[in-house]
């Protein structure tokens, strides 16, 4: 698998889940996404109306918006498609050399985060999410995937 296409950091906000709901909420507000229209038709005010696009629904809008829910179990089983899956302790322990992530331990990858993540990426249209801790609590999640051509 490539590179993430996308990555966002946002705020611990009590669950993933909560967090995934506002992220996207965020993403969608600024027109931060792929419209394959360009300029011949405006952008979708709704979010139904965006996924109920014939060409969103083939190309994707490479962002968060093609993930739908937290994922349980294995990111690599066919109903993975659509969900975001956490980044094992074992993941993280051999891609970062820590299973409790902190920011200093982003800022140290010095812009190699996407290659060194990247290999966590099970196919196009699943998302990772990974936990940052600062004074040993949740603070961030990084969400990252690959939903484009």
């Amino acid at each position: 698998m490539d590179a993430p296409e996308w990555q966002y950091l946002v705020p611990f906000s009590g669950s993933v889940v909560a967090a995934l709901a506002q992220l996207r909420a965020d993403v969608f507000t600024p027109d931060d996404y792929y419209w394959p229209h360009g300029g011949d038709r405006l952008k979708p005010t709704a979010e139904d109306q965006l996924l109920s696009d014939g060409w969103i629904l083939e190309d994707s809008t490479h962002s968060i918006l093609d993930i739908f829910e937290v994922g349980v179990g294995d990111p690599t089983d066919d109903d993975a498609y659509c969900k975001t899956f956490e980044v094992t302790d074992a993941e993280c322990e051999r891609a970062l050399g820590t299973t409790r992530v902190t920011a200093d331990d982003l800022a140290r990858l010095d812009g190699q985060l996407a290659e060194t993540l990247g290999h966590l990426l099970t196919g196009y249209g699943v998302g990772r999410h990974l936990i940052i801790y600062a004074d040993g609590m949740p603070d961030q999640i990084l969400f990252f995937g690959h939903s484009g051509d």
